[in-house]
């Protein structure tokens, strides 16, 4: 604001209470009325003056997997018809973020294709290849983020065992018995 206009809105709103106070209102009243030409008359200079008058909005700097991101997608799940395809975009993001850093593999690459089926099932492989996938459910939507999921650094010992991880996850949710070998059999 213009320093010069301010101090001109407080002689004026001072000289406004001197004379109401002069011609008989009160000292508080008076004082009242002083503070609301000072109040009209600084937001009035601040307006014409052109000083912004919203607040300033900090930068978003959002995160990978930051909470703001994981709400948006949470959302975009409870829609009708289907995963949408921001949702997917997402997922196949994330999978090409952790193929790449863990596992030096390209799941663009036709010639990491074979690496690639070794640590993801081929299905999740092709849904993840193909960038346009209507009509792709909640549950196999699941699945392939429990085989994205699973591609950590455990992986990078182990070749395959996200996929057999991810089976073991899937056929343990339908009900159905797993012959996995690693697993011991416990009767109750």
């Amino acid at each position: 604001m213009n320093p010069r206009a301010t101090v001109g809105v407080v002689v004026f709103a001072v000289a406004a209470a001197a004379i109401v106070w002069f011609f008989g209102v009160g000292v508080v009243q008076s004082l009242a009325v002083g503070g609301v030409v000072a109040a009209v008359g600084l937001t009035w200079t601040a307006i014409r003056d052109g000083v912004p008058t919203t607040w300033p909005v900090p930068p978003v700097r959002s995160a990978p997997g930051a909470r703001r991101e994981l709400s948006e997608t949470a959302w975009a799940l409870r829609s009708r018809g289907g995963v949408p395809e921001r949702a997917l975009a997402r997922a196949r993001a994330v999978a090409r973020h952790r193929l790449r850093t863990l596992h030096r593999l390209d799941l663009d690459d036709p010639g990491d294709r074979g690496a690639v089926e070794t640590l993801l099932p081929p299905a999740v492989v092709a849904v993840l290849l193909h960038e346009r996938r209507p009509g792709l459910d909640l549950a196999t939507f699941g699945s392939i983020l429990g085989a994205v999921e699973a591609l950590d650094d455990r992986d990078c010992r182990t070749p395959g065992r996200a996929a057999a991880e991810t089976d073991h996850v899937t056929t343990a949710r339908t009900g159905s018995r797993t012959t996995d070998p690693t697993a011991t059999e416990r009767q109750p």
